[in-house]
């Protein structure tokens, strides 16, 4: 009797074992699940939020909001924005002209040629910043760029 009361007990000690793995690999399976489904909802806003579809700013809209390089003349280097549309402005070539007289603004400057499509724009950071359409590339308008500037996470973003 000893025998085979020693063979139930070990028995029913290997059974609990492994039922314990089994929860243990059910956890590491829900667990390794979960995971993989916040991986993806992460990628998925940072795609919307940084990609987005490929747009033109020469088509702005005042309250749209887009990811794009802007080129800096003096450096020939580019710098990237996420910025939302305040005013968008068509300047004529009397328009450009009469700037190029008035303005101080890189008066000496000759590598410097105003366009006809400036943007204002509002960056991430707060600022208000003007941008010639024409200087501009890899321009995205992301879906999500404007949920960032109504919460004011757009900052956290950049």
């Amino acid at each position: 009797m000893t025998n085979s009361f020693f063979v139930l007990e070990w028995f029913l000690l290997l059974d609990g074992f492994f039922e314990r793995v089994r929860d243990m690999n059910d956890l590491v399976l829900f667990g390794g699940i979960a995971l993989a489904v916040a991986v993806c909802v992460f990628a998925f806003f940072l795609f919307h939020i940084y990609r987005g579809s490929f747009a033109s700013l020469q088509n702005a809209k005042v309250g749209e909001v887009y990811n794009f390089e802007y080129l800096q003349p003096l450096q020939g280097d580019s710098v990237r924005f996420l910025a939302r549309v305040v005013d968008v402005q068509k300047l004529s070539e009397d328009s450009i002209r009469m700037l190029n007289r008035f303005s101080s603004y890189r008066r000496w400057d000759g590598k410097f040629k105003r366009t006809h499509h400036l943007v204002t724009a509002q960056t991430a950071d707060g600022k208000i910043r003007n941008f010639y359409a024409e200087r501009t590339r890899n321009v995205r308008k992301p879906a999500l760029g404007g949920l960032l500037f109504k919460s004011g996470m757009a900052s956290f973003f950049v």
